[in-house]
């Protein structure tokens, strides 16, 4: 699996498709309050929009993956501590992976594919390097070339893999902490986001007729058109701020 693309399901192609149309449908009530803008937005705003969640999508997969990952190293590291060669501790992380996540966990099939290819006479190392360019994980990357580094050199594994596992896992730790305050502003926003659409949408349900004069005229539309343009720059804006590589 390439880790740095994303492919829908044909559920996710449904549900995604539907729940772009249906913004679309409010933007063009509320902004327009009509079907002939529905139709002009439909094609240029689903595919942003399809474009959009595959990405958040791909993030989303990465950083399980990554979570997941922690907790290989993890019990890489235990395993290795109790006194099981390197190829063996590998294959007690993957059940213990089995156990915590499931066998169709991201990792579980990852750890079921490096074992595979070692029984076929390929290096270990070289299997984690091989996981560490498709998934484009920078804490993956690294492990990956201390444990090259480590076989090579023949030196003490296990307290270099211990250590190892010790940084990453704090590392990972400190970025959950910080994930976890950015996560209660991008709620904020998400929920700023929302206020025009209500706004709009109780005045013209509580009080018909009182943006007529914004509808079905030139000046109108370019109004509304001009307030959607400043509306999704400051949704642009916004995200771009809370946008931080951790």
């Amino acid at each position: 699996m390439n880790y740095k693309s994303y492919s829908f399901s044909i559920t996710e192609w449904i549900r995604y498709g539907l729940e772009g149309s249906i913004i679309i449908g409010m933007v063009s009530w509320l902004f327009y309050d009509s079907v002939l803008m529905f139709v002009l937005l439909i094609i240029p705003f689903l595919y942003l929009y399809l474009k959009r969640k595959r990405n958040e999508l791909c993030i989303k997969r990465k950083a399980l993956l990554n979570r997941q990952f922690r907790e290989v190293i993890l019990a890489v590291s235990s395993h290795l501590q109790a006194g099981f060669s390197v190829e063996n501790a590998f294959r007690e992380a993957y059940q213990d992976i089995c156990v915590l996540f499931g066998k169709k966990s991201l990792m579980a099939k990852e750890l079921s594919w490096i074992l595979r290819r070692v029984e076929n006479n390929e290096a270990l190392e070289q299997a984690l390097m091989q996981l560490a360019l498709r998934s484009g994980l920078e804490d993956i990357h690294e492990f990956a070339e201390v444990f090259a580094i480590a076989k090579r050199g023949g030196g003490e594994i296990r307290n270099i893999i211990a250590r190892t596992a010790d940084i990453i896992g704090d590392k990972m730790e400190v970025k959950r902490e910080i994930q976890t305050i950015i996560s209660e502003k991008q709620m904020e926003q998400k929920i700023m986001q929302c206020m025009p659409f209500g706004i709009i949408g109780y005045l013209s349900l509580t009080s018909p007729g009182y943006l007529d004069s914004m509808y079905h005229n030139a000046l109108g539309m370019v109004i509304m058109t001009v307030c959607l343009f400043i509306y999704v720059l400051a949704c642009f804006l916004a995200e771009k701020i809370l946008d931080i590589d951790i």
